[in-house]
């Protein structure tokens, strides 16, 4: 009895420290050796956290706006840590099935709930790297979306701001716009205007191509090159429409456009062009034929009792028409 008591205080004690061999942790045995490393890899999970945190926004969070800077910096950092305590629970030798098990259900449950969060994440991040758009730009929305046209205000990590062109603003999810057609018009320059002028039939033509011409080039903010094109596109219902195609800086194209419709007005009516309203001729053809006598009706003017005249001052007795009859 002795000799198993002394073996049991043996294995009870240490050679080191005076600390115990093995703790007892939810009913698990855990050496402190174990205890000691499952510490040492928690800190140091932090600490390589915090790094790569610092390193990720220094050289990748410089090309993304601060809201998505931040949300970058944040996924890393907790993602390192989440992948550092579950080493540490690994070495210290706890069984962690059933907490492995219900994390997984959980984690099917919040992925299904959050898999639009993290769409519009993704798709803010590369929102940012692609750079389809930024802030300022006017851009037009199509495809995904229903047609969308403003000025971009902002770009976060979840959605992106427009204000259209009436004043009003719409916030679309990144996922939307990621994956919808984005037409910016602020990419080049220069931009094209676009009109169409409709001039009558006894008007010449040509003479009305040349006056445009002459009013675009007297125009000072319409580009030389590319060169004005101007000509006869197609022949329409009530007027000759004559398509005009000019270029101008992208920053007064709205103003440009105004001015330029106004003018070529203008001065077509001055050099006695007319521009025609829609009309449309009309052609009614009479019917010759002799029509055919009704049905019942009388055929000649003495089956007509006299009392029963056309004449709208004289009325009729019907006394009169059943003694005639």
């Amino acid at each position: 009895m002795a000799a198993e008591e002394s073996a049991m205080s043996n294995n009870t004690a240490t050679s080191i420290f005076g600390l115990p061999s093995t703790i007892d942790i939810f009913g698990v045995q855990v050496t402190p050796f174990a205890i000691i490393l499952t510490i040492a890899i928690i800190v140091a999970g932090f600490a390589i956290a915090h790094g790569v945190r610092l390193v990720t926004l220094k050289y990748l969070g410089t090309r993304l706006p601060p809201d998505a800077r931040k949300a970058t910096g944040r996924t890393v950092y907790y993602g390192i840590i989440a992948v550092a305590l579950l080493s540490a629970l690994g070495v210290s030798g706890l069984d962690l099935s059933g907490l492995f098990l219900a994390g997984g259900f959980a984690g099917i449950i919040v992925g299904f709930a959050t898999q639009s969060l993290f769409s519009n994440l993704i798709s803010g991040i590369f929102l940012q790297i692609d750079k389809p758009m930024k802030i300022g730009d006017p851009v037009l929305i199509t495809g995904k979306l229903p047609d969308v046209a403003g000025v971009v205000v902002e770009v976060t990590a979840l959605s992106s701001r427009l204000r259209m062109f009436d004043g009003t603003y719409v916030r679309l999810p990144n996922s939307d716009v990621f994956l919808s057609e984005i037409r910016n018009f602020s990419g080049a320059a220069a931009r094209r205007v676009e009109l169409v002028i409709g001039v009558s039939y006894d008007s010449d033509a040509q003479k009305a191509i040349g006056i445009i011409r002459q009013s675009l080039k007297g125009t000072p903010l319409v580009l030389v090159e590319p060169e004005p094109d101007v000509y006869v596109d197609n022949l329409g219902a009530s007027a000759v429409n004559i398509n005009i195609w000019c270029w101008v800086p992208f920053t007064v194209w709205f103003d440009m456009r105004k001015l330029l419709v106004e003018q070529i007005k203008r001065e077509l009516e001055t050099n006695g062009i007319e521009i025609p309203f829609p009309q449309q001729v009309v052609h009614i053809k009479q019917d010759r034929r002799k029509k055919a006598p009704k049905m019942g009706a009388p055929r000649n003017s003495d089956t007509v009792p006299p009392a029963a005249s056309f004449d709208s001052s004289a009325g009729v007795n019907l006394d009169e028409v059943a003694d005639n009859d």
